[in-house]
């Protein structure tokens, strides 16, 4: 973050240094013109190759509305470019929303920024309006949002906002480029399975740096590993359910069916083969909904099941 915030600061002086000696120049703005071009550059060509047939989102936006939200806000020029390139690089799919609900992904990113902020105490990226309103939504089971919502808008360019500020904030000086940044929020759909084998396979000169110093790229490694193997094995078997009701001391197949599941993913440990609601699968419930984006109850519903019975391929 202090990194970031020199780099701006002699940014600011440079431009400040450049803008006199243009000043002085009688009037040639030949400079500012050059300016605005090398900024353009930075602003990635809209994608006309994702359509509603393959894209991953089914939500789309007007770039109109993303217009008339830089200019009702003031959005500042930098982070206004990169919303720019953002959805350009989508060909203006929404990131966090779709009909049926948050995405994973907002989900995800919702739990990382609410930990930034009130962990890491970094003030900075607080926004009061967004927290009220995703607090509100990630509390919420169903959820139906449609493209012409308003509201929905406003909070899904929120959350990009907060996204570009966050990964500006958190990986200074090119760590993450703007093109790498614009591919972390999926974009198409892709083959799972070919992606977590790429990732397993593809030999590249920094894989152990990356590991190294990077606790979240090894986890991404041994889960997508994991994973691999049970889609080669077979994938895991349907929880029949219902759940709802299930509690601690309670005992059916589905308990079972439950720590089957569980255990397959490591949310819980292997072994327990009781039909007995006990607190070991209390805990691994939730792991698992942590993991998803869950608030962490211990108690699954039927929304929840969904998502477990959503088949390994």
């Amino acid at each position: 973050m202090k990194k970031l915030l020199l780099y701006l600061a002699f940014g600011s002086t440079l431009l400040a240094a450049c803008n006199a000696q243009t000043g002085s120049s009688g009037g040639d703005d030949s400079t500012g013109t050059e300016a605005s071009a090398r900024a353009d550059k930075k602003i990635s060509k809209r994608d006309g190759s994702i359509t509603r047939a393959n894209a991953y989102n089914d939500l789309f936006l007007d770039s109109n509305a993303l217009a008339g939200y830089i200019s009702a806000n003031k959005v500042p020029d930098s982070i206004a470019r990169r919303l720019t390139s953002f959805y350009n690089a989508r060909n203006y799919q929404y990131a966090w929303f779709a009909s049926n609900g948050l995405t994973e992904q907002a989900r995800g990113f919702w739990n990382l920024l609410d930990y930034t902020i009130n962990h890491v105490k970094d003030s900075s990226l607080r926004d009061k309006a967004l927290q009220k309103r995703m607090d509100a939504l990630t509390s919420e089971e169903s959820l139906r949002f449609a493209a012409g919502d308003k509201g929905t808008l406003q909070t899904e360019l929120q959350m990009t906002q907060a996204f570009l500020k966050y990964m500006l904030g958190y990986y200074a000086d090119g760590q993450v480029k703007r093109k790498e940044m614009e591919r972390f929020i999926p974009r198409k759909k892709e083959d799972a399975v070919y992606l977590a084998d790429s990732l397993l396979t593809k030999k590249h000169k920094d894989n152990k740096y990356y590991e190294d110093v990077n606790e979240a790229y090894a986890g991404l490694k041994r889960e997508a590993g994991r994973y691999l193997d049970i889609v080669r094995k077979g994938g895991w078997a349907n929880i029949s359910g219902p759940v709802k009701g299930l509690k601690r001391g309670a005992s059916s197949a589905t308990v079972l069916q439950l720590k089957q599941r569980l255990a397959l993913t490591g949310d819980m440990p292997a072994g327990d083969t009781t039909a007995v609601f006990n607190d070991t699968l209390t805990q691994g419930i939730r792991n698992f909904q942590q993991r998803m984006g869950y608030t962490p109850t211990g108690t699954l519903t039927e929304t929840q099941l969904k998502d477990l019975n959503v088949p390994a391929r």
